[in-house]
């Protein structure tokens, strides 16, 4: 009986090592699915932005006053999070490893770091776009908890304080496409909570499909306002096709 308890004792400590590290595999390039129509599809999002009294007056300020030539992704803003999730139609990359996760967008060239539980990591500084970013798992879901996120004050697109704070639920969904073929998605639910803007917290649903041939490109964006610069003060940059 001894033996028999050892054992069970031994293949139950295994079984254990082997489901902590049967996490979901986010590693790889992946495309917004907006237009997929064989994505799955979480429950919409908020539509109309849950504003406080005193940021409603402000929101209504602000659109009234505003143009489409005033949209801050012209001016090379970064949108940063919850924006960035997923909508814009640009890949994005994710590395990810024991200890955390990487992302790249080819958007705006943002990156992100989401440094998961159990690992080292260092104590957050400053306030940035994408923000301070702690994950880790529930079974197969990956939960992450974002602060330290910087001003946002654009009120057409989801703005948010200094104070907002962002929680997000990934997933791992396979799904057969019309073809029979089958297909990997990620999903993304998000709430973004700031008491400042928002009677209650503002969901935000994603999906990306897995796109292993859609790499990442040069992202260009100040380069255009600047040659617009030069062309109202007259300065023509060279043209390099001339030379031999």
């Amino acid at each position: 009986m001894a033996m028999i308890r050892k054992l069970f004792l031994v293949g139950g400590m295994l079984l254990g090592t082997t489901l902590a590290f049967a996490q979901p595999d986010f590693n790889g390039l992946w495309f917004p699915a907006g237009f997929d129509r064989d994505a799955p599809r979480l429950e919409p999002g908020h539509r109309d932005m849950p504003w406080n009294e005193q940021a409603q007056k402000l929101a209504d300020a602000y659109v009234a006053a505003f143009d489409i030539t005033d949209e801050p992704g012209g001016f090379c803003v970064k949108p940063g999070l919850p924006r960035s999730i997923w909508g814009a139609p640009f890949p994005v990359e994710i590395v990810q490893t024991d200890g955390f996760i990487n992302m790249l967008w080819e958007g705006y060239f943002q990156y992100r770091k989401i440094y998961l539980e159990g690992h080292p990591r260092p104590e957050p500084i400053l306030h940035t776009g994408m923000g301070y970013s702690v994950g880790h798992f529930e079974g197969d879901t990956l939960v992450i908890e974002t602060s330290y996120l910087r001003e946002y004050p654009y009120m057409r697109r989801a703005a948010n304080t200094d104070d907002a704070t962002v929680v997000e639920r990934w997933n791992i969904v396979t799904a057969a496409n019309s073809e029979g073929v089958e297909q990997k998605y990620l999903t993304n639910e998000m709430y973004l909570t700031d008491e400042k803007l928002y009677t209650e917290p503002v969901r935000i649903v994603g999906t990306l499909r897995y796109s292993p041939d859609t790499p990442i490109l040069e992202y260009s964006c100040s380069e255009q306002i600047y040659d617009e610069h030069l062309q109202e003060k007259g300065i023509q940059p060279p043209d390099f096709s001339t030379l031999e």
